[in-house]
């Protein structure tokens, strides 16, 4: 299975690190973490992540 860190997310997500990071500290994305503690995300996190940035653009 894939893993992205935090640029590769942002990256596939079309959003920079900042949004990202800002999203954790906000506790809106609650990614897994590696064994240094760092973010780290799943094929299947970006998909949610994706449906939950285009629910938000449709209202």
């Amino acid at each position: 299975m894939k893993r992205y860190n935090l640029s590769q997310a942002a990256k596939e997500l079309g959003v920079t690190r900042q949004t990202l990071y800002y999203w954790i500290m906000k506790k809106w994305i609650k990614p897994k973490r590696d064994y240094r503690n760092y973010p780290v995300f799943t094929e299947e996190d970006i998909k949610n992540i994706q449906e939950w940035q285009d629910k938000l653009h449709e209202e």
